[in-house]
């Protein structure tokens, strides 16, 4: 049967990328403490990936080291983009209601409430390149 379906589940890897052996390593705790500490500094998705790249000297992706600028420049970040998500959000369902229906004051009461979400982006964005150029710590 050559033209067998498979129907889902991973497909087959090719017979030069499959990995036939396994070598088994014992470590002290100190030193598996020590190598999971190295492998929490590196994008390697598992040890065994981290243990294979480490022994046949491929080049390892290093997590980037960020400092407390940048952390709080990536929160502000995720916080406007959450903020962009749900306007975003309330413009769609603003739209179908001026499609569908007449009544105006839900439709001023929706636009007021965006207005609002846009001054608070506004407000982030300022902090944030405040913090960008250096000019002040941000304050939560």
């Amino acid at each position: 049967m050559e033209n067998k379906l498979y129907r889902g589940g991973r497909p087959e890897l090719p017979e030069e990328e499959r990995s036939d052996f396994k070598v088994t390593v014992r470590f002290n705790q100190q030193e598996y403490t020590l190598l999971k500490e190295r492998k929490s500094t590196t994008k390697a998705k598992d040890l065994s990936a981290f243990i294979r790249d480490v022994c046949l000297q491929k080049p390892l992706l290093m997590k980037t080291q960020l400092d407390s600028y940048q952390d709080d420049a990536l929160s502000l970040l995720i916080e406007m983009r959450a903020d962009l998500l749900r306007i975003g959000v309330n413009i769609n369902q603003s739209s179908k209601r001026i499609n569908s229906t007449t009544d105006y004051h839900d439709l001023q009461r929706d636009v007021s409430s965006m207005a609002g979400n846009m001054s608070r982006i506004d407000e982030q964005l300022q902090q944030l390149m405040q913090i960008l150029s250096g000019e002040s710590q941000p304050v939560y």
